[in-house]
C-alpha cells in the first residue's frame, strides 16, 4: 500500500569533545510492527477497491504483506452487508454498487486469526464535478497541474484527488518493416506488431487534498495535483492524466492532512513535526491493535487531461533536431530520429561515427548490392533479433536497401508498456 505510515524509530548517537570520545553503543528499543493497513475508499456508483497489508519493519527481508483470505464487507447503519471478493495479492473489490445518501456506512474485516476489524460508520457524501484541469510552467524545467472545482450547494468543503497517468514511448527510431520469416514486410500502424509507439501508465502515489471550509463559497481554484520535470519521458510526446475527485468529511481531511505531514511535508526541526495518526478503523477483538487507515464513503468525480508536447510552452532542448546535431558537431547521414525524443538510449548507442568534422554519423544500412550476398548479409544482421528494420535507403530516387539498428533503439516494448493504444489515450 503506497501510502501505509511507517513508524521509525530515530536513534541519537552521542560522541564527547576532543581528546573525550567514547564509543558509544545505543540501545534501540524494538518497535512493534505488522499492524493490518487498510487502504482504500468505499465508492458509491462505480466499484469499490480496498487493499489488505501488514506493517513491516525497516530490517524486514519482505516489505510487501498483503493480507490474505480475509473477510471483507461493506454495512449499512441497518446491517446490510455488501461482500467484496479477493482477487489476489491482498485485494478486495465489491463490483459497481449505488450506496443511499440517506444512510451511513462502514467496512467489516475478520482476518484468519480471528480478529474482527470495523471502522467508524461515516455519511455518504455526493463529490460533485471537476471544473477543470490545466498546466502551468513555474520555470523552464517544471511542468505543474492544477485542478478547479466548487460545490454550489456548499455541501463538499472537504476535497481529495488521486490519478492515474499513461503517456506514450516513442524509441529513437520509428519502424515501418519488420523481419519476418526470413523476410522484411511492411508493418501496418496500430497493429500487435508495430513497435514504433507504446502506452506506459502509473499511480499518483501522493496525497492531495484541498478544503474551501475557510471560505464563504464552496470553491476550490488552483489547487496543484503534481508536477513532472519538464525533461521528464512522461511529456516527451502525449501525457494523459485520469483525474478521479472525492468529497470527504471534516474526519477524513483532518486525517490526510496528517498523514501527509508525516510522510511528506517533513524537513526540518521548523517544520511540522510528526502526529499521532487516529484513523477510524479499530480492532473489535482486540482493542489495543493499532490499525492504519481511514475508510471515507462518497460517489468520485472523473475528468481526464490531455497534455501533447507541443503544448509546452518552454521546450527542453534536449530532443534531436538538426540544431541539437550542429551544436554538438554531429553531421547526421541515416534514418530521420523521432521528434522530441528523449535518451537513453542516445545517437551514439543508436549510430556509428565515421571520421572528419563535424563527426559523420551514419544508420547501419543492409543495401541490396551486391545481391549474390544479399541473403547471407541480411541473415547476419537480422536474424538473431538485436537489430531491427527501420525503413528503405533511397539514392537517387531509388531503393537501395534497408535501414536498420539496434533493438534498443527502435522497439518501444523495451522501456516498458504495451504496444497495444488503450481506447482513452489519445491517437498518436
Amino acid at each position: 500500500m503506497k501510502n501505509t505510515v511507517s513508524y521509525i524509530l530515530t536513534a541519537l548517537f552521542l560522541t564527547g569533545y576532543l581528546s573525550c570520545k567514547k564509543p558509544f553503543s545505543p540501545k534501540l528499543t524494538s518497535i512493534s510492527t505488522n499492524f493490518l493497513a487498510v487502504d482504500g475508499p468505499i465508492i458509491s456508483g462505480d466499484s469499490t477497491f480496498i487493499a489488505l497489508s501488514r506493517t513491516t519493519s525497516l530490517s524486514d527481508t519482505t516489505q510487501n504483506k498483503p493480507e490474505l483470505k480475509a473477510i471483507v464487507s461493506v454495512e449499512d447503519d441497518q446491517g446490510k452487508l455488501y461482500p467484496l471478493i479477493e482477487t489476489g495479492n491482498g485485494n478486495y473489490v465489491l463490483g459497481v454498487t449505488n450506496f443511499s445518501t440517506a444512510r451511513q456506512y462502514r467496512l467489516d474485516i475478520k482476518t484468519t486469526d480471528g480478529k474482527i476489524y470495523q471502522s467508524d460508520f461515516v455519511p455518504m457524501k455526493v463529490t460533485p464535478p471537476i471544473d477543470s484541469i490545466y498546466f502551468q510552467q513555474p520555470d523552464a524545467s517544471n511542468v505543474a497541474f492544477y485542478v478547479n472545482a466548487h460545490d454550489a450547494t456548499n455541501n463538499t468543503r472537504y476535497y481529495r484527488w488521486d490519478y492515474k497517468e499513461t503517456w506514450s514511448i516513442v524509441p529513437f527510431y520509428q519502424a515501418l518493416y519488420e523481419y519476418k520469416n526470413s523476410q522484411i514486410i511492411n508493418t501496418p500502424p496500430g497493429t500487435a506488431d508495430d513497435v514504433s509507439v507504446c502506452y506506459k501508465g502509473d499511480a499518483s502515489n501522493q496525497i492531495f487534498i484541498g478544503s474551501s471550509a475557510k471560505l464563504a463559497q464552496d470553491v476550490i481554484s488552483g489547487q496543484e495535483i503534481g508536477s513532472l520535470a519538464a525533461g521528464s519521458e512522461k511529456i516527451a510526446h502525449i501525457y494523459c492524466m485520469q483525474l478521479r475527485q472525492y468529497a470527504l468529511t471534516q474526519n477524513g481531511f483532518n486525517y490526510y492532512q496528517n498523514l501527509k505531514t508525516n510522510t511528506e511535508n517533513l524537513g526540518s526541526i521548523f517544520d511540522a513535526q510528526p502526529s499521532t495518526l487516529t484513523g477510524n478503523i479499530h480492532c473489535i477483538t482486540s482493542p489495543t491493535d493499532e490499525v492504519i487507515g481511514f475508510i471515507s464513503v462518497s460517489t468520485a468525480t472523473t475528468k481526464q487531461y490531455n497534455l501533447h508536447y507541443s503544448d509546452i510552452p518552454l521546450r527542453v532542448p534536449s530532443f534531436y533536431d538538426a540544431v541539437w546535431f550542429a551544436n554538438n558537431n554531429i553531421s547526421w547521414f541515416g534514418s530521420t530520429v523521432t521528434e522530441n525524443y528523449f535518451p537513453s538510449p542516445t545517437v551514439y548507442d543508436c549510430a556509428y561515427p565515421g571520421g572528419g568534422s563535424p563527426v559523420p554519423y551514419f544508420t547501419w544500412i543492409l543495401l541490396f548490392d551486391p545481391a549474390a550476398t544479399y541473403a547471407k548479409r541480411q541473415t547476419t544482421a537480422l536474424a538473431k533479433g538485436d537489430s531491427l528494420v527501420i525503413t528503405t535507403a533511397v539514392a537517387n530516387a531509388q531503393v537501395v536497401g534497408y535501414y536498420y539498428a539496434p533493438k534498443q533503439c527502435v522497439d518501444c516494448r523495451l522501456k516498458g508498456g504495451t504496444n497495444i493504444r488503450p481506447a482513452y489515450f489519445p491517437p498518436y
